[in-house]
């Protein structure tokens, strides 16, 4: 069927990706009955300041969208080592941490204030747990079909029994879809957690599966542009989210509702995918209602400066939390300082000045904009602003000041000929931004102008 779903800029479909550990045993463990497991869904009570530093991240985040007018849901995959204990390898049994780790996560998040939809009790309770269609692959860490429809199944109970969430979700327009199970198995292709087993490793005979299909009843509604609107409600989730598992089609289904819906692989992460969905045209320019986050249990120990993840994926916690506050913004809240174009790089060019703004024709990597700042930023103030950059797939940003040394960030831009959403925290003490478009046809920045990021943030 064709639905709306998105893979941003630098997201990408892997699923598996192993932390970088150097004499660490293969991550693919084999399990009693050909069930194969993966070593990193293991964890331990030393996990518990990186788990809690990821929570702590989720609840200040659910609480900017939510002053502007998002609501967050946050679904966690439970881990396949507790969902099918019975399979692991005599020489390797589900800890009693790792047995409520789920269950305690959960319920710092709710503490928190944040909504979350618990998977792991329907997982462990299903009557289709132990049936000749599992929840997961034996062969692979993603759910199955059956884990899939589970998954979309509980969501919707649980939505309809929050009564914030059912409110937000009653109030987005339903869309007829019909689920249609197969009726005959067919040869599963995932298979990820063989590649992962220690060298020469067995073979394997394929698992079946019964397919699913989803359908919309009828065509999706359209203005008299024909332009059709974009959904209120979005996932934006891990490779378990990705089209090939089903898993937002069994959504669609269940919630009877059109979604926006992302996935990122595991190299980049769950906050790499949610900071690039933030700054698309596709939050920035209608932003859903319903934010649907799927992460899995196992990456909650992953905070964004996990350090043995890529390195080009690595951020500093805070900085991540600044810049997703900033994308989240829908209005410019005063309070920060004033901020105007400088007459030097691009702007010593009376031809490219358009009042307060700037529009120039083809720039190089050594071009630049300054914007002078009237006093000091603060550590909350962000760049607003409007920019195109076409040919351009990073624009580089420079904050300096009288006692700060120049600090840079990139920033991916979509690179075409249309204007976007230009939202970047500021270092502290910083009174002069610069804005390296690189190599462009053409570029423009407009409308700029600092704002404030609310007191309590990082409180």
């Amino acid at each position: 069927m064709k639905t709306l779903s998105r893979t941003l800029l630098m997201l990408c479909a892997a699923g598996l990706a192993a932390p970088a550990f150097a004499a660490d045993p293969a991550p693919g463990i084999l399990g009693k009955d050909d069930w194969l497991f993966y070593r990193f869904e293991l964890a331990e009570p030393s996990d518990n300041a990186s788990i809690s530093t990821s929570v702590g991240l989720i609840q200040r985040f659910a609480k900017v969208l939510a002053a502007n007018g998002t609501t967050l849901a946050v679904t966690m995959v439970p881990i396949k080592m507790r969902i099918y204990a019975e399979h692991l390898p005599d020489n390797l049994k589900l800890s009693d941490y790792l047995a409520g780790n789920y269950e305690r996560v959960a319920g710092e998040m709710k503490a928190g204030g944040v909504n979350v939809l618990d998977l792991n009790t329907a997982f462990m309770t299903s009557p289709k747990r132990t049936g000749d269609a599992p929840l997961y692959f034996r062969l692979d860490t993603h759910w199955a079909p059956n884990g899939a429809l589970l998954a979309a199944e509980t969501i919707r109970a649980q939505i309809d029994a929050n009564p914030a969430l059912k409110k937000v979700f009653d109030a987005t327009p339903e869309e007829a879809y019909k689920i249609v199970n197969g009726k005959r198995r067919q040869n599963a292709r995932a298979r990820d957690l063989i590649e992962q087993l220690p060298k020469p490793a067995p073979t394997f005979a394929p698992e079946s599966i019964i397919p699913f299909e989803v359908t919309r009843v009828a065509p999706p509604k359209q203005d008299l542009l024909g332009k059709t609107a974009v959904p209120p409600v979005t996932l934006v989730g891990s490779s378990y989210s990705h089209s090939w598992t089903g898993f937002p089609d069994a959504l669609r289904g269940a919630l009877q509702r059109d979604l926006l819906s992302i996935s990122v692989g595991a190299d980049q992460g769950s906050w790499v995918g949610m900071e690039s969905y933030l700054r698309d045209d596709a939050f920035q320019g209608e932003r859903p209602k319903l934010l649907i986050w799927e992460m899995p249990e196992r990456d909650m120990r992953a905070a964004p400066s996990y350090k043995f993840r890529d390195a080009r994926y690595v951020m500093d916690n805070t900085d991540w939390l600044l810049r997703a506050a900033s994308w989240a913004q829908q209005n410019c809240a005063a309070g920060a300082p004033g901020v105007k174009l400088a007459t030097t790089g691009l702007g010593a060019n009376p031809a490219n000045l358009r009042g307060g703004d700037l529009v120039s024709g083809p720039t190089s990597d050594a071009d630049f904009v300054e914007l002078a700042v009237d006093k000091p930023a603060d550590r909350l103030d962000f760049l607003w602003g409007s920019i195109m950059a076409s040919g351009s797939k990073q624009v580089t940003i420079e904050a300096s000041g009288p006692s700060l040394p120049a600090k840079r960030m990139t920033m991916t831009v979509a690179g075409d000929d249309a204007p976007h959403a230009l939202k970047a925290p500021l270092a502290a003490g910083a009174t002069k931004v610069k804005l390296y478009p690189g190599k462009t046809d053409k570029f423009s920045l407009s409308q700029s102008k600092l704002c404030r990021l609310p007191d309590d943030l990082l409180k």
